[in-house]
């Protein structure tokens, strides 16, 4: 699969989770109206409005609320009970009297109530200390997954924005190539007509004119196509009409690789979100070790009981109860089960250790990759650049040379191909080094 295949593929994962962009803010412009867009915006737009970063910012506030669950169960329980109660038929109790006969005594009256307020404190738990650092810590987690998901969209409005110029280019160099064909064309037919040029002459320039002119369809086509994935991939209405300022940037300074490498190790916040599940499997198995500690729990009580035949009874119908104490509970046998959830949650921290030593030597991989081919894209852009220069100037003397009947077509159409190709050459040297671009500023974990 070519590089263009597989930045496609890539761009249309992305695309497939942009919810409809809302355009209807910007400058109050008409449906029809043709919007500027440079790679700045198309970035920005995309970091606001692609579902994948949505989707993590759901997740963060929901592991916010975890957070602010878990932190409470440090603070006092404080719970009101109101009930009421009515006795259709009141319980009796049977009592024998001395003389052998059975009393019957009804329970209760009709109407029951009863009001309580119940505190609880815990006092000792040593396990709430590393949930809490837990809970913090899964909340970090869940913001560096934000600023992932804000790296890789970014990633990918670059790369469609990209895909968008080259094709833009391509299609200029179509009609360059369309231009030289009907240019050619049209003085070998000055030439048939004067017969100093054959008929095999006129339909092989014809025969090339109609071989660019579906290049320049398909040019065009892929354009639109890839225009429209570039609508997408930031939430643009596909109605709308969309012109790029900018142009596919020349090579610029590179940063050393080492440098490169220090900030990437410093900024992926994929990297800093595995860290942070490193440090929250550890404070997990914190708090399975604590499960088998002592507790000790405050608990307070205050009822107010009432109970009458009318259904509003009066103050003499109620009375009031308090009580306090302190709960120690102790664990002592299980079955072995807070043993197996250390264990699991030892093998937990393991795992999650391993994948920040994979992870980072995949970052190292990463910016690697990306700075070689910014190296060899640099490269390229050089070589292309001047062989466009060398391939005109071959041009010019083939044409030279077939007006004065000095060579033969099959020359002059080799030596327009041969500029079709350097141009296509150069466009794509640029696409390769500005994609190189992208992914290392991805690399480094910037957007």
């Amino acid at each position: 699969m070519t590089k263009r295949a597989l930045i496609a593929a890539f761009a249309l994962l992305i695309v497939a989770s942009v919810p409809p962009d809302d355009l209807r803010a910007q400058s109050g412009a008409a449906s029809g109206q043709t919007i500027r867009l440079s790679l700045a915006e198309a970035v920005g737009r995309a970091v606001d409005h692609n579902e994948n970063v949505l989707i993590a910012r759901a997740e963060q506030a929901r592991t916010a609320g975890l957070a602010r669950e878990v932190r409470s169960a440090s603070l006092p329980d404080i719970r009101a009970d109101i009930n009421y109660n009515r006795n259709i038929q009141n319980a009796v109790l049977f009592l024998e009297t001395g003389d052998g006969e059975v009393q019957q005594i009804r329970l209760g009256q009709e109407n029951q109530y009863s009001f309580a307020i119940t505190l609880e404190q815990p006092i000792l738990d040593l396990s709430l200390g590393p949930a809490r650092t837990a809970a913090r810590l899964s909340d970090q987690a869940t913001q560096t997954q934000v600023e992932t998901a804000r790296v890789s969209v970014a990633l990918a409005a670059r790369l469609a924005y990209y895909e968008a110029l080259l094709d833009k280019e391509l299609v200029v160099v179509q009609e360059k190539a369309l231009e030289q064909a009907q240019a050619r064309l049209r003085e070998v037919e000055a030439f048939y007509r004067v017969g100093t040029a054959s008929d095999f002459d006129l339909l092989t320039a014809q025969v090339e004119v109609d071989n660019i002119r579906p290049l320049l369809i398909e040019a065009r086509n892929q354009l639109e196509l890839n225009s429209n994935r570039l609508k997408r991939t930031i939430g643009m209405q596909l109605h709308r009409s969309v012109e790029l300022t900018d142009q596919l940037a020349r090579p610029s300074e590179i940063p050393p690789l080492d440098e490169a490498t220090n900030i990437a190790l410093r900024n992926r916040p994929d990297l800093q979100s595995q860290a942070l599940v490193v440090g929250l499997q550890t404070q997990n198995l914190a708090v399975e070790k604590a499960s088998g500690y002592p507790t000790l729990d405050l608990i307070a009580n205050l009822t107010r009981q009432g109970a009458s035949s009318t259904l509003f009874p009066g103050g003499q119908d109620f009375a009031q109860s308090a009580s306090a104490g302190l709960q120690f509970s102790l664990p002592i046998f299980d079955g072995r089960a807070r043993s197996g959830r250390v264990q699991q949650a030892r093998a937990s921290v393991d795992r999650e250790s391993y994948r920040l030593e994979q992870l980072t030597e995949n970052v190292r991989l990463d910016v690697q990759q990306s700075h070689q081919a910014l190296v060899a894209g640099t490269e390229q852009i050089e070589a292309s650049e001047s062989n466009i220069a060398r391939a005109e100037r071959a041009l010019e003397i083939a044409q030279t040379r077939f007006r004065n009947g000095l060579s033969t077509q099959v020359e002059l159409n080799d030596a327009e191909l041969a500029v079709t190709q350097a141009r296509t050459n150069f466009a794509l040297s640029l696409f390769n080094y500005n994609v190189a671009r992208a992914q290392l500023v991805a690399a480094m974990g910037e957007r």
